[in-house]
């Protein structure tokens, strides 16, 4: 049994075109196909093409069938349908024997980086509506995380509190903010997101491509310096976020706030840990007594990470534990171990001999403690697919 702590919808092209203020419309990202290579990808009048929407939903295909099906129709529906249809998706969990998923954006994530305030706050609340209509399809199995908006932190309380409302269970905020300090992580300005977050047990999250400094993802493949920053740096931007949390005091002020940094892996956790002791133990600890605990216990108490597959980490799990480290299966994406889940993880488990106790955890019960998943509930076929079920067995 699994279940997906960082999994994706893939949202329809013309969600923002159909559900967007009139006088917004001109501006809506929407899908657009390349005719060089019948490709779909996220353009937004505001920032260029952005993500690939063809190569967000290829789980279990290789890059190569997807161009030799479009070679052969341009026009064909290519990969899994599970990014925005909910039925479906339970059926392609069932079979991947995962038992929940946790669904983050993949076009939206860029909406993070938009700096139009009403339209980035428009935007997000047409993603959050629609992702809060696609969980209610099963909100025991499909776990949403809602957008939230941080040029005005009272407006992005609002839209945590309506969110929470509407039965999303996590919220993901801009892995990296703009580089100035009036918005820096180190700021007040985000306590009352933080204490709220807190007060609702409510994980906040911060993805790859989701930051202030990641704009660089439009020209991934198309320049040197996209390329690596997309490959390299955007993932560096967790760490550095996690790290600049704990050393603002955050988790000494909120200690229930849970924070995720997802999709950047774990093998960075044992040199986070021991970077951030070391620096502590010198002339941060003596210019800094807010803190009660070293940096190290703060991480591993209120933050957790996601991984997809990532044998460094797991054969350094005897340095870092695994209690705040979570599998993901990034369904529908090109990366995603679907559907053979069991068969990637149980060969990584075994190649770094990770025990039958951590296994669980990495893989169950860490993601279903964080979003309060109950385990016996979904550990049956979703009411939505059972008659499916029925048929096969």
């Amino acid at each position: 049994m699994l279940i997906s702590s960082d999994s994706h919808v893939v949202e329809p092209g013309d969600l923002w075109l159909e559900r967007l203020p009139a006088r917004l419309r001109d501006r809506a990202p929407r899908a657009v196909q390349d005719p060089g290579n019948h490709y779909w990808y996220f353009e937004a009048p505001e920032m260029g093409r952005g993500v690939n929407l063809t190569l967000s939903r290829n789980a279990g295909m290789t890059q190569g069938e997807v161009d030799a099906l479009l070679a052969a129709d341009p026009d064909a529906w290519v990969g899994a349908t599970g990014g925005h249809d909910p039925a479906t998706r339970l059926a392609d969990m069932w079979v991947d024997d995962t038992l929940a998923d946790v669904v983050y954006p993949t076009a939206g994530l860029s909406l993070l980086q938009y700096d139009d305030v009403e339209l980035q706050l428009a935007c997000i609340q047409v993603y959050n509506d629609w992702l809060a209509e696609f969980c209610a399809v099963d909100p025991d199995r499909i776990i949403g995380i809602a957008m939230i908006p941080t040029w005005d932190i009272e407006v992005g309380v609002a839209e945590l509190n309506r969110c929470g409302d509407m039965g999303l269970r996590g919220a993901i905020v801009w892995s990296s903010p703009p580089a100035t300090r009036e918005y820096s992580f180190f700021s007040d300005r985000y306590e009352p997101l933080w204490a709220t977050a807190a007060d609702r047990s409510i994980p906040i999250s911060i993805h790859i491509f989701g930051g202030h400094q990641t704009k660089a993802i439009s020209s991934y493949g198309v320049t040197v310096e996209g390329t690596y920053y997309f490959g390299i740096t955007a993932r560096d931007e967790l760490a550095h976020t996690t790290a600049e949390l704990i050393a603002a005091g955050v988790f000494e002020r909120h200690p229930n706030l849970r924070i995720v940094a997802a999709e950047g892996g774990i093998d960075y956790a044992a040199r986070l840990e021991q970077r951030l002791d070391l620096t502590y133990s010198g002339a941060w600890s003596r210019i800094d007594d807010r803190l009660t605990m070293k940096p190290s216990e703060y991480f591993r108490r209120n933050v957790y990470l996601t991984y997809i597959e990532d044998p460094i980490g797991l054969n350094n799990l005897r340095f870092t534990g695994s209690d705040h480290f979570m599998w993901s299966s990034d369904y529908p994406h090109g990366a995603a171990t679907w559907p053979r889940s069991q068969e990637f993880t149980a060969a990584e488990f075994d190649e770094a001999g990770v025990s039958e106790a951590d296994r669980r955890k990495l893989t169950l019960t860490n993601v279903a403690e964080l979003y309060n998943i109950d385990l016996e509930k979904v550990s049956q076929p979703s009411p939505v697919i059972a008659d499916q079920v029925a048929v096969v067995s």
